[in-house]
């Protein structure tokens, strides 16, 4: 009898266990957003091709992919790893904030000073 009530009690932690793995990969910030502007209190820069950034939450990664004509001083093109946080996404050691509106994804760096306000929509 013990043992019936052992291996069913068991059988009904095993079943009721559940991981939190899949959290990560429903954070809107997951997925492909292409950049659409880039605002500062600095010179503006001054694009006009393709910023691609594509956020991979299983693997902590975001590929950037831009044009090879332009010259954008933010990422160059590549795969960099970041560390996701609420309120920060940290890439080459850099603490971005970011944030949603209207559907479109702000990712800064100091912008409330004179850092750069990336604007990104999805692709």
């Amino acid at each position: 009898m013990k043992t019936k009530i052992f291996l069913l009690l068991f059988v009904g932690l095993f079943i009721s266990c559940n991981t939190d793995d899949d959290s990560t990969v429903n954070n809107p910030i997951a997925g492909i957003w292409k950049l659409i502007d880039v605002s500062c209190e600095c010179a503006p820069p001054n694009f006009q091709a393709n910023h691609i950034w594509n956020f991979n939450l299983n693997e902590n990664t975001v590929t950037v992919t831009n044009e090879e004509d332009e010259n954008l001083q933010i990422l160059d093109s590549g795969n960099y790893d970041f560390i996701l946080s609420t309120e920060t996404i940290t890439i080459l050691e850099i603490p971005y904030e970011y944030f949603f509106e209207d559907s479109k994804l702000f990712i800064g760096y100091e912008y409330y000073s004179d850092g750069p306000l990336m604007t990104f929509e999805r692709e």
